[in-house]
């Protein structure tokens, strides 16, 4: 078991924003001793009180009620994308350390904002990429470090799902609101892709589809392909316009020099195999388990900025991606990172 430095004690954190991913949040919460949930706020004050007395807590729907609180030590903002540079600035500019759900910001320039000012304030910055902290993120990443499949080349990465957006009126269909598929969910699979490979992409491919209704203001299903310096590549699929609506399907393949990573379904484990063979790993993958690990990988980066995961810095650059992504699917071309955004 993990023994915690000297000097860590247990935090205080504040959730803003109450929609169903802070349940999560929440939950984590309540299952480790490294952290405790100190207040809740939303600017829909009802929506605070039955979040706060669900999780009997104080709540608010005064978010600077909860930054000038000195025993807040840091806030964990759960609000639609459009506001997440604003409210990201204030808590910083109060002290807080900051846990921010996807995407970071809503524009590349908007998140080195953020990134910049938590460095300048010496804080905390980790940005909620959850599938770096699931059982199937870890175990992938630590077989490719430990050599098993030699260099990786490729990685394909498919999560498709039915239609899990609530309604017509929901914020995630409006580009304006949500950034779009790319930025919105995207970033999970370019993220991931990224973070494998274990290199910066320099050009982005991307299509898109409008399957569950023309009038769809965002792409549903959207696949895009990362070329990387030196020849690797990854192609990421995202879908939320799949039947049955209640299925969810994830598949992962990562081929490097010497060997193959598969996984073709939810319930089978991760499958790696070379020219000694090949083995099978339990892989079970509950999210639930991912945000605990989340949560205690920001306490630690609360000690200690440089274990902070993902670093600030891979959060910037899968938006660069997202809004590269996003112009590809809108002109059909190619689109070079740094050249054309």
């Amino acid at each position: 078991m993990k023994s915690w430095p000297e000097r860590s004690r247990r935090r205080n954190l504040a959730i803003v924003g109450t929609g169903g991913i802070a349940v999560s949040h929440a939950t984590a919460l309540g299952d480790t001793d490294r952290a405790a949930l100190h207040v809740v706020c939303d600017l829909d004050a009802e929506r605070a009180r039955a979040f706060g007395e669900s999780w009997r807590v104080p709540w608010t729907a005064d978010l600077d009620e909860v930054l000038r609180d000195d025993e807040v030590d840091a806030v964990i903002v759960c609000t639609p994308n459009r506001t997440h540079g604003a409210i990201g600035r204030r808590v910083l500019e109060a002290g807080k350390h900051l846990l921010m759900e996807k995407p970071l910001a809503m524009s590349h320039s908007a998140a080195e904002e953020l990134a910049g000012l938590a460095a300048d304030r010496d804080l905390a910055l980790v940005v909620g990429h959850i599938h770096r902290h699931t059982d199937q993120g870890i175990a992938i990443r630590a077989l490719i470090a430990a050599g098993a499949i030699g260099e990786p080349r490729f990685v394909r990465i498919t999560m498709n799902g039915g239609w899990l957006w609530g309604g017509w009126e929901s914020w995630v269909l409006d580009p304006a609101q949500s950034g779009g598929h790319a930025l919105h969910n995207g970033v999970h699979l370019m993220d991931l892709a990224s973070w494998w490979i274990d290199r910066v992409p320099d050009r982005v491919f991307a299509a898109g589809q409008h399957v569950t209704s023309a009038a769809l203001a965002i792409h549903d299903y959207l696949t895009i392909q990362l070329s990387y310096p030196g020849g690797r590549a990854a192609i990421c699929e995202v879908s939320r316009a799949e039947h049955p609506r209640d299925q969810a399907f994830v598949e992962v393949r990562v081929a490097g020099a010497d060997g193959v990573i598969d996984r073709r379904w939810d319930a089978e484990g991760v499958v790696t195999w070379g020219d000694a063979g090949s083995r099978v790993l339990d892989v079970p993958a509950p999210i639930r388990r991912a945000f605990r690990r989340q949560l205690d990988a920001f306490v630690e980066a609360m000690e200690d900025r440089s274990l902070a995961n993902p670093p600030p810095r891979d959060a910037v650059a899968v938006i660069r991606l997202a809004e590269a992504a996003t112009r590809s699917a809108d002109v059909g071309r190619v689109v070079t990172i740094g050249a054309d955004r």
